[in-house]
């Protein structure tokens, strides 16, 4: 017996079409209440909050040296030690503070976290005439 391989016009397969499209995952943090207990405020916010502060600051520590300027220079105002009692308001107004720190706020953070299925086409196509 005796084996022939035809090549030409017979009918052949075609394999399937497969497509896989995949989204990456969502991500979202919410962390308003946590910044809110903990006192703090957006960069912006924050910001001119302490500009102001510092123009505030500037201001009155002009006039504070203003002030002991006029002690010194006025004769009348030397009664007893003006250096000396300038120097203790000074350390006065700006020696040792007490600062609270909490370090744990009351509510936690808002997590949002959203994953895509893969969307998975599959085209077959078989077995197609020649």
């Amino acid at each position: 017996m005796v084996a022939s391989i035809t090549t030409g016009s017979g009918p052949h397969y075609v394999p399937a079409e497969l497509t896989i499209r995949t989204q990456a995952a969502e991500l979202q943090t919410d962390m308003t209440e946590v910044y809110e207990d903990l006192g703090l405020k957006r960069p912006s916010t924050m910001g001119q909050e302490i500009s102001g502060e510092a123009r505030q600051i500037l201001l009155q520590n002009t006039a504070l040296k203003a002030q002991e300027g006029d002690r010194m220079l006025n004769p009348k105002a030397r009664k007893g030690n003006v250096f000396g009692d300038i120097a203790h308001q000074r350390y006065m107004r700006t020696g040792p503070k007490e600062i609270t720190i909490e370090a744990l706020p009351k509510h936690g953070v808002h997590i949002d976290f959203r994953i895509h299925p893969p969307e998975i086409h599959i085209e077959t196509k078989g077995v197609t005439p020649s």
